[in-house]
C-alpha cells in the first residue's frame, strides 16, 4: 500500500473523528455551567473549575480536528489535480459531490425537527417561519461547507506557490496572535453580529486549520506527534493554575469561543499522532467499528444543534440533581449523559440518515 492510500485508510484518523465528536458532546453539555462559572453566578470548587476549564477546550478542539482532517486529505488531492487539464470542471463536480450529503443531512434533520415540533412536542425556535435554527445554530456546518467549496482555489494557488507551507505557517501565526488579542484583550460584546470582525475570526480560524491540515500532509509528523502528551500536560497545568487560583477571566480566555490557541495546538498534535502508521487494518473489528461510527459525526452535529431545546433541559436537571452528592458526581453524571445522548443520536443516524443517503446515492 502506498503512502497516500495508507493515509486515506488510516483507522486512527477515524478514531480521532470519534474522539473529537465525544469532546464536542461533553463540551455542549457543560457549556451552560462553564458560562455560569465564568460570569460568577455559580461557585464551584478548585478541582471543578479546573475540570470545566479543560472541558471547555474540547468544543473548539473537536471543530479544529474536523477541519484539519479535511485539509489533510482535500488539499493534497486538489494540488495534485491542479496540474491536469480540465481541473476546474472536475473540481466543480467534486464540490457538488461533497456538498450534497451535507445539504441532504441538514434537510433531513430539519424535516424531522419540524415534524417533532409540530406533532410531538414543541421545540423552541424550530418552525417553518424562523431561520435562526438553520443559520446561526448551524454556523459550523455552513463554514465547513464554504471551506470545502474553497478547496479547489486553494489547491490551484498552492500548486503555483514556491513555498506554500511557509505562507500557511505565517497565516497561522497571524491568526493565533489575533485570536490571543480577542481572547485576552478585546473579547467584544457577548452578542456579535455575523459580520463583526471577531465573529469572522472564528470562521477564519477554521479556514486556517484546513490550511494547516493540508500543510501537514506528506511531512514527517513524528516530532509533532511526540508533542501531544507534553501539550496535554501544559494545557492541564495552565487550566489548573487558573482554576485553583480562581481566575475566572483567565479560565474564560483560555478557551474563548473558537479562538483557543491551546485547542488548536492540541488538535494539530492529535492529527499528527493519528496520521502515523495505522498499526492495524480495516479487517479488525475495532477499526471497522470506528469507520462505521465515524460516518455519523456530521449527523450528530446537526441533530444536536436542532434538538438542543429538547435534550439540554433534562441534562441540566440531571447535573443539578447530582450536585448534592459532590462535584465529582456532577462531572460524572454530565459525562455519562453526554455519551448516552451521543449514542442515541448515532443510533438514529445509522438507522435513518445513512440508509437514506445510500438510497439517494449520496453515501
Amino acid at each position: 500500500m502506498d503512502e497516500k492510500s495508507a493515509r486515506a485508510r488510516n483507522p486512527r484518523i477515524e478514531a480521532l473523528r470519534l474522539a473529537a465528536i465525544v469532546g464536542i458532546a461533553v463540551f455542549h453539555t457543560f457549556q451552560p455551567w462553564f458560562g455560569a462559572l465564568t460570569d460568577g453566578s455559580w461557585g464551584a470548587g478548585p478541582a471543578t473549575r479546573t475540570a470545566l476549564g479543560c472541558v471547555s477546550l474540547l468544543g473548539t478542539y473537536g471543530n479544529h480536528v474536523f477541519f484539519l482532517i479535511s485539509g489533510f486529505f482535500l488539499v493534497p488531492r486538489a494540488v495534485e489535480a491542479a496540474r491536469d487539464a480540465g481541473y476546474w470542471p472536475a473540481q466543480a463536480r467534486a464540490i457538488v459531490r461533497r456538498a450534497l450529503p451535507i445539504l441532504a443531512t441538514v434537510a433531513l434533520y430539519a424535516a424531522v425537527a419540524l415534524a417533532v415540533s409540530s406533532w410531538v412536542i414543541p421545540i423552541e425556535g424550530v418552525s417553518a417561519h424562523e431561520t435562526g435554527w438553520l443559520v446561526g445554530g448551524l454556523q459550523f456546518v455552513w463554514v465547513y461547507l464554504a471551506v470545502i467549496a474553497l478547496a479547489p482555489a486553494i489547491g490551484w494557488a498552492w500548486a503555483r506557490l514556491s513555498h506554500p507551507r511557509a505562507l500557511v505557517a505565517t497565516i497561522a501565526v497571524a491568526a493565533l496572535l489575533a485570536n490571543a488579542y480577542i481572547a485576552f484583550v478585546s473579547p467584544g460584546d457577548e452578542v456579535r453580529s455575523l459580520l463583526e470582525w471577531r465573529k469572522l475570526m472564528s470562521a477564519a480560524s477554521y479556514l486556517v486549520a484546513f490550511l494547516v491540515g493540508g500543510a501537514l500532509a506528506d511531512l514527517d509528523l513524528g516530532p509533532l506527534s511526540r508533542a501531544l502528551v507534553p501539550l496535554v500536560l501544559v494545557a492541564v497545568a495552565i487550566e489548573a493554575i487558573a482554576g485553583i487560583g480562581g481566575d475566572l477571566r483567565l479560565l474564560e480566555a483560555l478557551s474563548f469561543k473558537s479562538t483557543s490557541a491551546l485547542s488548536f495546538l492540541l488538535a494539530v498534535a492529535s492529527l499528527a499522532r493519528a496520521a502515523q502508521s495505522p498499526g492495524t487494518s480495516w479487517s479488525s473489528r475495532p477499526a471497522r467499528t470506528c469507520r462505521t461510527l465515524a460516518r455519523s459525526t456530521l449527523g450528530f452535529y446537526v441533530a444536536q444543534s436542532m434538538f438542543c431545546e429538547l435534550w439540554r433541559p433534562p441534562l441540566t436537571q440531571l447535573a443539578t440533581a447530582s450536585l448534592p452528592y459532590g462535584e465529582g458526581a456532577f462531572l460524572a453524571a454530565g459525562i455519562v449523559a453526554s455519551i448516552v445522548l451521543l449514542a442515541l443520536f448515532f443510533t438514529f443516524d445509522q438507522l435513518v440518515r445513512l440508509p437514506a443517503l445510500r438510497l439517494a446515492h449520496l453515501a
